[in-house]
């Protein structure tokens, strides 16, 4: 009967989370100008001679005025032709530089590519994302109308190209993660965003020291968010709008996919206390329904699970219909069968897993 009751109390713990959620999507916090800002696109790559011809056409294929933005591309130690491709692919055009990445140790990996790009960033706004992704051709300007004098920094969603089940949990999985850091934005208290999808004020960029000053992170993205939105006196915006909607590849494999919830789940160590009490509530709300079934409580337990799974379904449509991608919604019992693994294994393979192994290199 004790159970029972956490049972019940974790439950509706979820059940209002999951309300409040909703709520701080509706919470439209959005800026526009008519200014037309000069803005660097940058792109950190490693061994992504497979991905970063079609990256790169996408983001020479912009209805953003040509002569109002630059490319660059930091080739991190890449050594399967990555330069050579991206070179061919943007051609003699004068919007696109090549940065042969020097390693730092004091910065290693993606963080010392990015860090450098960004020092020869000529742009009022940067925007970041990554050699696997695809944008629309509506990125750049539907990004750069957003920097009000007051904005600081905009975050976008990225979901990804789903041809199967397992790529389809892993988007609405995305999905999710990204639209909890959308609706914590509407309140005021964004918890974070996603470095393939991401954009700042170079300006804020500079007041808070760039990565050179910030503590190493597995997740750079996360800890220059969480730098700026301390620092500055400016605002933040994280709008679900197709019109920015970068798409990537999903993990190919399930080792894959291991290594990255490592790395992302070690990198939320650093969570802001809002983030560790939503996972938290969470974590609980994926594990006391099977200790109650352990203990035989079978009608209990599949109730918890019901109403968890409406709540879910309730916030992804909630998302991906803004997004014009509710046709994902096809893969979500796969996602909620893999949502409640990773949640629970996830501590496990944090505190456990050993050092994070991402693109040849161990941190």
């Amino acid at each position: 009967m004790m159970f029972e009751t956490f049972l019940v109390i974790v439950t509706v713990l979820y059940v209002v989370q999951g309300v409040l959620l909703l709520i701080g999507l509706r919470r439209k916090r959005d800026a526009a100008t008519d200014d037309r800002p000069f803005v660097s696109v940058v792109i950190a790559a490693r061994d992504e001679a497979h991905n970063i011809g079609a990256c790169l056409r996408s983001v020479l294929d912009q209805t953003y005025a040509a002569d109002r933005y630059e490319i660059i591309l930091a080739d991190d130690g890449s050594t399967d032709g990555t330069a050579d491709i991206a070179r061919g692919t943007a051609a003699d055009d004068v919007r696109f530089r090549l940065l042969t990445v020097v390693p730092e140790q004091r910065l290693p990996g993606k963080t010392g590519a990015l860090a450098q790009a960004i020092d020869q960033a000529r742009g009022e706004i940067v925007l970041i994302t990554d050699a696997d992704c695809v944008v629309p051709p509506t990125w750049v300007e539907a990004t750069a109308k957003r920097y009000a004098p007051d904005v600081a920094l905009v975050g976008g969603v990225t979901l990804h190209q789903t041809t199967r089940p397992f790529d389809g949990m892993q988007s609405l999985d995305w999905a999710y993660i990204l639209g909890m850091a959308a609706s914590t934005a509407g309140f005021g208290y964004p918890l974070g965003s996603i470095g393939n999808n991401l954009s700042f004020r170079k300006a804020a960029y500079d007041a808070v020291g760039g990565y050179r000053a910030l503590k190493f992170s597995v997740t750079e993205d996360y800890t220059l968010v969480q730098a700026i939105v301390r620092h500055s006196r400016w605002r933040y915006l994280y709008p679900i709008d197709p019109r920015i909607l970068v798409e990537t590849k999903p993990c190919p494999t399930i080792s894959a996919l291991i290594r990255q919830k490592h790395r992302w789940g070690t990198g939320g160590l650093d969570m802001r206390w809002g983030g560790m009490l939503i996972g938290i509530i969470g974590y609980l709300a994926h594990a006391a329904p099977f200790v109650m079934l352990w203990w035989g409580g079978v009608i209990a337990a599949a109730t918890a699970l019901l109403v968890k799974s409406i709540v879910d379904y309730a916030f992804l449509y909630s998302i991906l219909w803004r997004l014009d991608r509710t046709a994902d919604l096809k893969y979500f019992w796969w996602f909620e069968v893999y949502f409640t693994a990773y949640v629970l294994a996830l501590p496990f393979l944090v505190f456990f897993g050993g050092p994070v192994r991402w693109k040849g290199r161990s941190f």
